[in-house]
């Protein structure tokens, strides 16, 4: 019977150049260097350097710089429309359009999240460890495009503001719940 090989039998470059600060009989199970306790991170077989958790973390992300611009895009348009949709709710429904935009912002946010999902699927089943980040500021951003404006002026002039304070929330809102659930992906 055959052990099946590993990718990382025997010794492994680290693509960094860890040394250890202070004299260490522990060594990295993978690089075979010398590694400081505070470093070392615990696996199944022993303790490794940092640099082979970095090197092992960044095998799982195969997303590019268009994957992100796609996010982005896709993100903002949606924002914008999420925008006008919750500034429409926040001006015309008065007392329930605090209650309706509770329940609906986060059903938007994962209508977005799920579209960006499908797409990326779409793509390839590109993967970025920071499309999370992209994915909630260009929703904000867009939501903001739409709001913030408004908002300004009515503060300016001394209008009622609760309408779009009340979008405002929303847009927060959509764009939390777009990191939560890109996160999980």
């Amino acid at each position: 019977m055959t052990v099946p090989s590993s990718s990382f039998a025997g010794e492994f470059d680290c693509p960094g150049n860890y040394i250890a600060a202070t004299p260490s009989a522990l060594r990295c199970a993978k690089c075979n260097r010398p590694l400081d306790i505070k470093d070392a991170q615990r696996i199944p077989t022993g303790y490794v350097c940092p640099y082979y958790v970095k090197a092992r973390v960044a095998t799982f992300y195969n997303a590019n710089l268009g994957h992100y611009l796609v996010v982005g895009a896709l993100c903002l348009v949606i924002g914008v429309l999420a925008g006008f949709g919750l500034r429409f709710l926040g001006a015309s429904v008065a007392f329930f359009s605090l209650w309706l935009t509770l329940i609906l912002s986060p059903l938007i946010g994962g209508g977005i999240a799920e579209l960006v999902r499908r797409v990326l699927h779409a793509m390839g089943k590109a993967r970025g460890q920071r499309m999370w980040v992209v994915g909630a500021a260009c929703t904000g951003a867009g939501g903001g495009i739409v709001v913030l404006p408004e908002l300004v002026v009515r503060v300016m002039l001394g209008a009622p503001v609760l309408g779009s304070a009340i979008a405002l929330m929303g847009i927060l809102l959509v764009a939390s719940v777009v990191a939560a659930r890109l996160r999980e992906f």
